[in-house]
């Protein structure tokens, strides 16, 4: 059960009324004590003084009453026997009496101030003197009754001093409450002022600074946040998190591609799968002993995912899914194996007829003229087949290790389009040219860069049944570009997303090995260069091929 709520402007105003009221109370019995102290102790010295008077003027028992007349207090005067006290006076006469007569003198007054009586031993007897004084009694009423009423009046203004004091305070501590409690609920931009510089000032000056500081971490973190959303979201995985009710809190694209297209934060976590318990799997996330798990799910003959949960930490109530779709890897896998059959098959069928011709040769044939020269064209054939598929293995595979860091030097690429063109077989009708400037040179690798253009050439070449194809150079001052162009079919959206990966074969190449444009990607990341394709289709193809300029020095002619 909850404690009470009681405002600091209650027992802060308690507090200080009961320090008014007790403070006031003190100090008004202070004085009423001191003032009546004061009165009493002179109306006893008068009583004493006059007792010593009449002594003086040795008073007899005829004529107490005529020194009595003369005396400042105008007394009684009274002679007793010392040895008995007198009977039927008064208490305060009988105490006075019986000190006298001890040898010692007595003064004191009544309780309520009147009556004073002073006695002193006078020649074996006592002699008393009791003094009326109506005006002490009278005055010592007057101090106390003025002394209350100033003390109730002065006590009910400290307790509204008190409370006022309360009140002020317990508002600036609830200014200061409502502005830390903006803070918790987010609120950074809206300052924190103070009027005084007291403890209350600095503490709320202490505040502004806190939330100014906080101000800059959160805008750091939501920058953080915004670049790790961004990094998520471009992240070939999908990535979620989740809490203990399996609510999602964010998904990236890719997660909602496999998810279901339209998971947004606060859904629920689908079960997108036949046969798998996706919120089962991520049930067990939460659990005190959950551990990294990574599961291969396959729902159908079609589709493959790979499954990551991470648990929750100690710290943390969410936990993340990373979910890769593996159905396009392994699609590549399964055709990175078809090729290992497939050039396996493809090396042996030219090895079987190059062997052959050259057993028929052998057997007689090399004698017949038209005979030799039908063999030896088929071994010539089949050799440069074999010949250009293992250039190109070989091609590929040097530069996926990185064994051979190529020398980059000037390279000029006049001489180098011509040459490429020159070795290009097109379609007939179909023109090949070549567009570039003299003295045009590059900072590259010419056998890298000869490679590559002769891939793009041959690529253009056989898909060009009519038309041109062209190879041009061009320099901007920072980068030259070599552009391979043709006015083909042109490369569907699709295929342009896997046109460069290896073993692809699109419906342009689906006799090919799926590897001409993969090396040719490859050979210019080796250069440090950077190749774009620009192809719709219908519309033709064109690769570009961006290098960094190099000098070529100039010969000056003679004069």
């Amino acid at each position: 059960m909850p404690k009470p709520f009681i405002g600091v402007r209650w027992w802060l105003g308690v507090a200080f009324a009961v320090v008014a009221a007790t403070s006031t109370a003190i100090v008004v019995s202070q004085f009423s004590d001191r003032s009546e102290n004061a009165f009493r102790g002179h109306a006893e010295d008068v009583a004493l003084h006059d007792a010593q008077a009449a002594a003086r003027q040795n008073v007899t028992p005829a004529t107490l009453d005529r020194v009595a007349r003369k005396l400042q207090g105008n007394p009684t005067l009274r002679l007793y026997a010392p040895a008995d006290a007198p009977a039927g006076v008064t208490s305060l006469v009988h105490d006075a009496v019986s000190a006298a007569g001890a040898g010692n003198n007595f003064v004191k007054g009544s309780s309520d101030g009147g009556t004073y009586v002073a006695a002193i031993p006078y020649h074996g007897q006592v002699l008393v003197a009791t003094s009326h004084q109506s005006d002490t009694a009278e005055a010592i009423d007057t101090v106390n009754g003025e002394a209350l009423r100033a003390g109730v009046i002065a006590g009910v203004i400290g307790v509204i001093v008190g409370l006022l004091f309360a009140q002020l305070i317990a508002l600036r501590l609830r200014r200061i409450g409502n502005a830390v409690e903006a803070i918790a609920h987010g609120d950074f931009e809206s300052p924190l002022r103070y009027h005084f510089r007291d403890e209350f000032g600095l503490l709320i000056q202490s505040f502004d600074r806190m939330r100014r500081q906080l101000r800059r971490s959160f805008r750091r973190l939501e920058a953080e946040r915004d670049r790790l959303r961004l990094l998520l979201e471009r992240l070939q995985e999908g990535v979620l998190t989740i809490d203990q009710d399996l609510v999602v809190h964010f998904a990236n694209t890719e997660a909602r591609r496999i998810l279901g297209g339209r998971l947004r934060e606060g859904d629920a976590l689908p079960e997108p799968w036949r046969g798998f318990g996706l919120r089962d799997f991520a049930q067990g996330l939460f659990g005190e002993r959950a551990s990294v798990t990574q599961v291969h799910v396959a729902p159908d003959e079609q589709h493959a995912y790979g499954l990551v949960g991470i648990p929750s930490q100690p710290d943390t109530d969410w936990a993340l899914l990373v979910v890769d779709d593996l159905t396009e890897q392994e699609r590549r896998e399964l055709a990175e194996r078809e090729f290992v059959s497939n050039a396996a098959h493809e090396l042996r069928t030219p090895l079987t007829t190059i062997i052959g011709a050259v057993e028929v040769l052998q057997a007689g044939a090399k004698e017949d003229p038209a005979e030799r020269d039908r063999f030896l064209a088929h071994i010539e054939r089949e050799s440069g087949r074999l010949a250009r598929l293992a250039r190109a293995m070989l091609t590929l595979a040097r530069a996926h290790s990185g064994q051979e860091p190529p020398r980059l030097e000037p390279v000029e690429l006049a001489p180098l389009l011509r040459e490429v063109a020159a070795g290009l077989h097109p379609h007939a009708g179909v023109v090949v040219d070549v567009e570039v400037a003299d003295g045009l040179a590059a900072q590259a690798n010419r056998d890298l860069l000869e490679q590559a253009l002769r891939n793009l050439g041959e690529n253009a070449a056989k898909h060009t049944a009519r038309g041109s194809v062209a190879l041009r150079a061009y320099g901007d001052g920072n980068t030259v570009t070599v552009e391979v162009e043709d006015s083909g079919p042109g490369i569907s959206p699709e295929v342009q997303r896997h046109v460069f990966d290896r073993f692809y074969r699109g419906e342009r190449d689906a006799h090919g090995f799926g590897l001409g444009l993969a090396i040719v990607r490859e050979s210019v990341r080796t250069l440090g260069a950077r190749i774009e394709l620009d192809s719709s289709p219908g519309h033709g193809t064109v690769f570009r091929i961006h290098l960094t300029p190099a000098r070529v020095r100039q010969e000056v002619p003679a004069a």
